[in-house]
């Protein structure tokens, strides 16, 4: 019936003509006693009375625009007292709003109140949405706004009075007014809704039904209260709502899945709702498992988004969770380290009960446990390191370079040459695949940086700080130990630079082979030169400011700061293939660990409340 009545809706609406200008004028400037004249002189003349059929291109009628824009409620009331405007009440917009829907949305309640005499409540538009639905919809989107709020509450309290089962008619997105408040934070109104569904002897069996059906299933009969719920608790930090809701359904709520397979808890879980989580645990000995088609559980979950504390708080619950497998055979320490949470695997590496493509401080820290073999095989015959070089792309991110990095530091060994499989594995030199013109356009790229800096270097050793001396052409500051530090950062620079010259001008001959040494023995050389550039220009700037402290201390520690910052960006183009020493490696592991948190390639765990 709603259908048929929708699309006669939509063939009125494509039939649709606009209003008579001075009667559409007046809508707009809201000149009440004209319109009401007009009206009454419609209705005192004969029976078609065609002017009262009139409508806006969207369908609306005058009672549509009165219920919208007037808080006139007598205006109204003349309104239907026109026996021919009283069919108006039941007349639908394009969007299949009924007046009552247009003043539920306002906030109108004293015409709300007389409407909805005349209308069922349950009745829904295009989008399904009943009026209670489109006066929360409105409450949630004021924002601060209190006066608003409370207009928009008060509608609300009044259409659950009115028609209590209104709280759970789902709208097309299968979202219920109770789920609605519970999805808002608005612990006061779910408690309402939910009481005032209450009668003296219990729920009605009608009421009843209609609850378990929303609350108990992702049917379409509605989304779970219950996930609205949690969601609400912890974006408003209500942990009433939860409860609310908790003490008011049965169990089976807890097996519930929403759209992407997720039960009570494992939501929770996911959002890191630690709160939520001790909760339901009170409710439940049954880990849920969690997902359509690849089963994980709460812990996993948890695990992945870097949550500790829940893990914490489901380990200490349930002691067996930490033996628990993925369908592809992980535990929570494959989950951790596969999603990049180092505090996470921090966390269980200092656990005593813990028996592929990692992200770099999490390989690194692996790396350094002893109970960690780094020439364990996995099903395909390959190690950690084979895997690493593996999955190196064209152009690798810098996430990845770091990750190759950390398993060649502590001498991570390749498989054997032919896999488990029969299989013999194909790796390039550095796990990438770049062409000739590639390379080409890189080296162009530093020889032209290369030789911009020996310029500066060779300019800069003739025009010394300070200038020379009038007899003998010796440089005024040559006692000065900064002028020394200002000579041997430039001479190595100049030297450095002209280095990787001459070492990128063979990268230029047609040998792919040649192109990738040049490049790779000239970048730590010219890094060094810029470095040196820098600390040359610090130490020049300081022997002409000496006599002015603060200025000469101020340009001492900018500089030292941006050295700094230099050494770090340029550090890993300088290091070795490989530090097969473990002294060596000890050595790379700390500067290592800092400029993987300093270029923000370390984890990106999200705080828990």
């Amino acid at each position: 019936m709603e259908d048929s009545s929708i699309a006669e809706m939509k063939t009125q609406h494509d039939d649709a003509m606009p209003e008579a200008p001075e009667r559409y004028k007046a809508d707009k400037d809201w000149d009440f006693a004209f319109i009401l004249e007009k009206l009454r002189d419609t209705e005192s003349q004969d029976t078609e009375h065609p002017a009262l059929s009139e409508k806006t291109p969207e369908l609306n009628t005058i009672l549509h625009l009165a219920a919208a824009s007037s808080d006139d409620y007598q205006f109204v009331q003349e309104i239907l007292k026109i026996q021919l405007c009283q069919n108006f009440v039941t007349e639908k917009n394009s969007n299949g709003d009924l007046p009552l829907h247009v003043t539920a949305s306002a906030g109108n309640m004293q015409i709300l109140e007389l409407l909805a005499a005349s209308v069922p409540l349950t009745e829904k538009n295009m989008e399904g949405n009943t009026p209670l639905h489109l006066a929360l919809i409105k409450k949630f989107q004021v924002g601060p706004n209190l006066v608003l709020k409370a207009k928009y509450n008060k509608v609300a309290k009044f259409l659950v009075e009115k028609c209590p089962e209104l709280s759970f008619y789902p709208n097309r997105e299968r979202k219920s007014p109770l789920y609605l408040a519970a999805e808002g934070g608005d612990e006061e109104l779910m408690r309402h809704m939910i009481t005032t569904n209450s009668l003296p002897y219990g729920k009605s069996f009608v009421h009843a039904t209609i609850y378990y059906l929303m609350t108990t299933t992702n049917l379409p009969y509605g989304k779970s209260i219950a996930h609205a719920a949690i969601y609400g608790s912890f974006t408003a930090r209500k942990k009433d709502i939860l409860d609310t809701v908790l003490e008011s359904m049965p169990n089976d709520i807890l097996t519930v899945k929403d759209d992407e397979g997720m039960t009570p808890l494992t939501y929770a879980a996911s959002i890191g709702y630690l709160r939520g989580v001790e909760s339901l645990l009170e409710k439940t000995t049954i880990p849920c498992v969690y997902g359509k088609h690849t089963p994980y559980y709460p812990i996993h979950i948890a695990t992945w988004k870097g949550h500790i504390k829940v893990v914490e708080k489901f380990l200490h619950e349930f002691p067996d969770m930490i033996e628990l497998l993925t369908d592809e055979g992980q535990n929570i320490l494959h989950v951790a380290a596969m999603n990049g949470k180092t505090k996470m695997v921090a966390y269980m590496l200092k656990r005593h009960d813990l028996k592929e493509k990692h992200p770099p401080m999490v390989v690194s820290m692996l790396t350094w446990d002893k109970r960690v073999d780094l020439k364990a095989l996995n099903k395909e015959g390959k190690r950690a390191l084979d895997i690493a070089l593996n999955c190196r792309r064209k152009n690798p991110s810098l996430r990845e370079r770091f990750t190759w990095e950390a398993l060649r530091y502590v001498s991570g060994p390749r498989a054997p040459s032919r896999c488990v499989s029969g299989e013999i594995p194909q790796y390039s030199k550095d796990g990438m695949n770049l062409s000739a013109d590639e390379y080409k356009g890189r080296t162009e790229t530093l020889l032209l940086v290369a030789t911009l800096v020996a310029t500066v270097t060779f300019t800069a050793a003739f025009t010394m700080p300070g200038g020379y001396k009038e007899s003998g052409g010796m440089a005024k500051f040559l006692e000065k130990p900064m002028f020394h530090v200002f000579v041997i950062s430039n001479s190595i620079a100049m030297y450095s630079a002209i280095t990787a010259v001459v070492t990128l001008i063979w990268a230029h001959l047609d040998d792919l082979n040649l192109s990738i040494a040049a490049y790779e023995f000239s970048v730590p050389f010219l890094g060094l030169a810029i470095t040196m550039v820098s600390l040359a220009f610090m130490a020049g700037n300081y022997l002409v400011l000496r006599d002015l402290n603060w200025l000469a201390y101020l340009v001492l520690s900018i500089g030292s700061f941006f050295l700094f910052t230099l050494s770090i960006i340029f550090f890993p183009l300088c290091l070795p293939n490989s530090a097969p020493h473990p002294i060596i490696s000890y050595i790379l592991r700390y500067p290592f660990h800092l400029l993987i948190k300093f270029t923000g390639c370390d984890t990106d765990d999200r705080e828990e409340e």
